[in-house]
């Protein structure tokens, strides 16, 4: 659905139409109707034609008949029954109704009668007053429903009980329960919002921690890990949100990693990304695995077996001085420098990292297969070739995997992969690679793709497309953002 379509405007709750016999009064007869004790609501002013109907909508996917009268040439709707198909309740007060959104975020009040209509204290303006008809009171649908929160498509004829957020999204993570965890990265303040992903406008925020965007996700989904601004890890629940201390190291932790039993967690160390360490998820007892000196440590993973750790480490330039040492003698020698791959056998006490890769080109995505192999996107590091898709093996042979595109992004899943890439024109192509080699095309869009989630089961994608945060399963796209 294209956000222009979705109508912030009276467009589509004015729709003219020819009007026909029929008159507004207290059940068709009178000037006024008492609506409570001590409250008297005035019907619209001299006799007024209308037309009884109905009008189909969808509420949150569910087929809806509505009553309507048309009215002055306008479409009106029963109110009472759209308040209670997007869950908002209705009370009389003040001569006239309040109506208050389930989640209790919006109030509004509306006379019949009267234009105007306050929503969380502030005045708004029907285009036709509500028209008391039958015992029923009538409105305009679109004013009605985006006062209550909720959101309207009148090409598709859908209606929301809450509207979608809007706004750019990343960082997605999945949840045991099925719901998506993603950041708001264009809000003033650190939000994380989290979204069901059966219905569009089911979503609520979950943190506000700044520091919990870039949550690991533990293998049964249930617990997010994160560092704080001074080293220290925290556990957040992902179904509460509820937040607490992991021991009480203070040293710089990035690239964090569950263990596959879940009991420990794997992350770079130091100021520099020098070391390679794990904590216990029980204890909070930190302990190193990895003190070799060697800096800019990066994209740490870890074997389904906990047996081999794979991250890159990024070569810097070589100092270089002749005898004198003076500064215009001084160089610097870049010809080893890049990133590289490389293997730690944890198994093995006091093992030393095995160099993968000695090749110039960079190296994204690094994914440690449950055969062994290591995969990573080799992208040229000047920019004059296409990108590839490299396996290597366990026995150090490697090779190209061969795509129909130009992969610029893969997960491990499961026992194979996802990956994503641009056809020649210019195309989005997600597919799944199993370890036979057959891949399944899961999802395409001509849309720019800015971010990929994958359900634990590969059965969901969660995709920022062109901005907008969409569930993918079976084909079908479920958008949940404007």
């Amino acid at each position: 659905m294209r956000n222009s379509k979705w109508m912030g405007a009276a467009l589509a709750s004015a729709l003219l139409i020819t009007a026909s016999a029929g008159s507004v009064g207290a059940a068709g007869t009178g000037s006024s109707t008492k609506v409570g004790a001590g409250h008297t609501a005035a019907a619209a002013a001299g006799p007024v034609k209308v037309k009884e109907g109905t009008a189909a909508w969808t509420v949150n996917g569910s087929p809806v008949s509505f009553s309507t009268i048309d009215s002055s040439g306008y479409k009106l709707y029963s109110l009472s029954q759209v308040a209670g198909e997007i869950g908002a309740k209705v009370i009389l007060a003040q001569g006239g109704m309040e109506l208050n959104d389930s989640k209790g975020l919006h109030t509004v009040l509306i006379k019949p009668g009267a234009k105007s209509f306050q929503v969380d204290g502030a005045a708004q303006e029907f285009t036709v007053a509500p028209v008391l008809y039958g015992g029923k009171v009538y409105v305009e649908l679109t004013k009605l429903v985006t006062a209550l929160g909720g959101e309207l498509e009148a090409d598709s004829g859908a209606i929301l009980s809450f509207a979608r957020p809007e706004g750019t999204f990343d960082s997605l993570r999945w949840t045991a329960d099925g719901s998506l965890i993603a950041n708001k990265s264009d809000a003033e303040l650190p939000v994380l919002l989290k979204f069901g992903t059966a219905v569009e406008g089911d979503y609520h925020v979950f943190s506000s921690d700044d520091n919990a965007t870039e949550l690991a996700v533990s293998p049964d989904q249930g617990w997010g890990a994160f560092s704080d601004e001074t080293g220290l890890l925290h556990l957040i629940n992902l179904s509460s949100g509820a937040i607490r201390a992991l021991g009480t190291d203070n040293s710089v932790k990035t690239d964090l990693v569950w263990s596959a039993d879940g009991k420990k967690i794997y992350f770079i160390q130091g100021d520099k990304q020098e070391k390679i360490a794990q904590i216990s998820v029980d204890t909070g007892e930190v302990k190193t695995i990895l003190a070799d000196k060697v800096e800019n440590k990066s994209e740490l993973r870890i074997s389904g077996d906990d047996k081999s750790a794979v991250y890159i480490v990024n070569v810097t330039g070589v100092a270089k001085n002749d005898a004198d040492s003076t500064e215009d003698s001084l160089t610097v020698d870049y010809s080893k420098a890049g990133e590289q791959l490389y293997k730690l056998d944890l198994s093995a006490k006091e093992a030393k990292p095995a160099a993968l890769t000695t090749s110039p080109d960079n190296k994204l995505y690094p994914e440690i297969l449950a055969g062994g192999s290591v995969v990573y996107l080799s992208a040229d590091a000047e920019g004059d070739a296409a990108n590839t898709l490299k396996e290597i093996k366990a026995d150090g042979t490697a090779s190209n995997i061969a795509f129909d595109v130009e992969v610029n992004w893969a997960e491990n899943v499961g026992s194979g992969l996802v990956v994503s890439g641009t056809t020649a024109d210019g195309s989005t192509v997600i597919y799944s690679l199993v370890a036979s080699g057959a891949k399944t095309e899961l999802f395409r869009t001509a849309g720019d793709v800015s971010e990929i989630a994958v359900s634990k089961d590969g059965a969901r994608l969660a995709v920022v497309s062109d901005g907008k945060l969409s569930v993918i399963q079976g084909g079908k796209a479920l958008q949940l953002t404007q």
